[in-house]
């Protein structure tokens, strides 16, 4: 088989051909040169047979949590698979299955969780997207390697025993493992340390995330367990979080007051670290972990600045953060200020409420000119009472924006009041 990679490769299982069918024929049909095979729901050996001769972008399985049967035998074999393919990125497609299912795959060991009964083209898309790159990115970070594949379970940090590796950037390699110290599982991000100017760059990104999180200790920010150098690496040892992120949790759909949940419940974490003096400047969905109370917690502090530094201007040419989520003045190499962060939670807040994302595009040039241009998105009529929150957290202008916030709390506070 000669592999595109430009185009995705995705295996999917299960029992409803029907299903497997639409999916491989969306897959393909975005992507002429992408490769979508299906296997029969128990069929181990084909399946086997696959993974043995390449390993697929997606591996997608249908699992109806409805079924006793075909729950164990779906989570059973999902957790069998990863054992032996730690690097697999699994896509659930959960027929009859709720919240609980969603944080029972995830814990299993899935990258992302697709309800059947809400999914649409764009959704199986945009997750096949992301699978896809997320392994661009651990190829070019090989490469970028001088070529050498790393087994990701041959990592060795001292008191750390590797289970799987959650993922991979140019940046660094995120791991889950067990702190034998701790006797507990952590989440273990490592970085390659070299002399070019980029992995020097990384690796200061790296000494200041550890320096930002562990100044602060509060419970909806990451704890941070150990920090330390090996001869070609250094490593982070962090809290871990079996629920997931945010971004898995916007798979399902939110009620209103589970938005506004979320709305102040970020806030108060973004305050924690205003208060520090500290922007996040890169708060999105994925940077938002669950604990199992569901309350958000922050994490990935690698683009973080000190409100006070000269590097909250970011430089000339050089563009940090999501574009899904990037304040106009920052995708322009402006000034930021807490304003930015406020602006990110916005457009969160948009896609909370509506299922979402407030602008797309087929670049992150065409999404970034929206965020400066375009008009701010209407709320449907079911939420639209919260038009003028949205309004001011996602101005164009930042002195149009709530100045801190304190400021977005009190109003919160006082529309809740408002309706008691």
């Amino acid at each position: 088989m000669t592999e595109d990679p430009n185009a995705p490769y995705v295996i999917a299982v299960g029992s409803d051909t029907k299903r497997l069918q639409w999916l491989a024929h969306h897959v393909t049909s975005h992507w002429p040169a992408a490769t979508a095979t299906t296997v029969p729901a128990g069929d181990t050996t084909t399946l086997a047979r696959l993974l043995a001769a390449r390993e697929p972008d997606a591996l997608v399985l249908q699992i109806d949590f409805e079924s006793d049967g075909t729950t164990a035998h779906g989570v059973a074999s999902m957790l069998e698979w990863l054992r032996i393919r730690p690097s697999l990125y699994c896509i659930v497609l959960a027929e009859n299955g709720g919240e609980g299912a969603a944080v029972r795959a995830f814990k299993s060991g899935a990258r992302d969780y697709l309800p059947i009964a809400t999914l649409s083209r764009d959704a199986l898309l945009a997750a096949v997207a992301e699978a896809h790159a997320k392994r661009s990115e651990a190829a070019r970070e090989t490469e970028m390697l001088g070529g050498a594949v790393q087994d990701p379970v041959a990592i060795d940090v001292p008191h750390y025993s590797i289970v799987k590796r959650l993922a991979t950037s140019h940046f660094s390699s995120v791991y889950l493992a067990r702190a034998d110290r701790l006797r507990r599982n952590v989440v273990l991000k490592v970085i390659h340390r070299g002399s070019s100017a980029r992995e020097l760059e990384d690796a200061e990104r790296f000494q200041r995330e550890y320096e930002i999180i562990s100044s602060i200790a509060h419970r909806s920010i990451a704890e941070i367990y150990d920090f330390g150098a090996l001869p070609q690496q250094s490593y982070l040892a962090m809290e871990y979080f079996p629920c997931g992120d945010l971004r898995a949790r916007l798979r399902n759909p939110l009620t209103l007051d589970e938005s506004l949940y979320y709305l102040r419940t970020i806030a108060e974490a973004l305050r924690v670290i205003h208060v520090f003096g500290i922007l996040h400047r890169d708060l999105k969905p994925a940077n938002v972990m669950l604990r199992e109370d569901n309350s958000p917690v922050l994490i990935d502090f690698g683009l973080a600045r000190r409100s006070a530094d000269e590097g909250s201007v970011t430089s000339a040419g050089q563009v940090l953060g999501s574009p899904y989520y990037i304040s106009p003045e920052q995708s322009q190499g402006g000034k930021v200020d807490a304003r930015t962060d406020l602006y990110s939670l916005g457009v969160m807040f948009f896609e909370m409420l509506t299922g979402r994302k407030p602008y797309v595009g087929r670049s992150p040039i065409e999404i970034m000119t929206q965020h400066a241009n375009a008009p701010i998105p209407s709320l449907p009529d079911s939420v639209s009472a919260q038009q003028s929150v949205l309004d001011r957290l996602m101005a164009k202008r930042p002195e149009e924006r709530y100045a801190s916030t304190d400021e977005l709390l009190a109003d919160l506070t006082a529309a809740v009041e408002a309706v008691a």
